[in-house]
């Protein structure tokens, strides 16, 4: 299963941070592939071609537990994975993000190669969205 890993720093308090972690829908909309998300957030539509490559339209997303930053966003041919671990320190909240793909089915052999070289860049995109939304008040 393909995964990327980062660190870093976020020029917000804790609480804003873990609000936009927690919440499905913010979630969504800080990755490049959601074109948009259901009201509620759990429901995340994916742009083409994304959604054509893969033939998974949406992705139906749950939090593992209440209250942990560990979820999971499973379509028809498609698994998305993430896990946040969110620690103050001086200058802001320290997080690190892990994301994973997973191709299902008969099209894992078509999306896992192509997932493993583009998921660094759709974990760039999450963290510079992620920044953007938590520097609002």
């Amino acid at each position: 299963m393909p995964e990327a890993r980062e660190e870093f720093v976020v020029s917000a308090p804790k609480s804003r941070v873990v609000e936009v972690l927690s919440n499905p829908r913010e979630v969504g909309e800080c990755f490049g592939f959601v074109k948009g998300t259901s009201e509620d957030g759990k429901i995340w539509y994916i742009k083409a071609p994304m959604s054509a490559i893969t033939q998974t339209r949406e992705l139906h997303m749950s939090f593992s537990e209440e209250g942990k930053l560990e979820w999971e966003a499973r379509g028809e041919h498609l698994l998305w994975r993430g896990r946040f671990e969110v620690e103050e320190v001086e200058g802001g909240v320290k997080v690190v993000a892990v994301l994973y793909v997973e191709g299902l089915g008969a099209m894992a052999s078509i999306i896992n190669p192509m997932a493993s070289v583009q998921i660094r860049g759709q974990l760039r995109h999450f963290v510079k969205k992620l920044k953007e939304k938590t520097s609002k008040a």
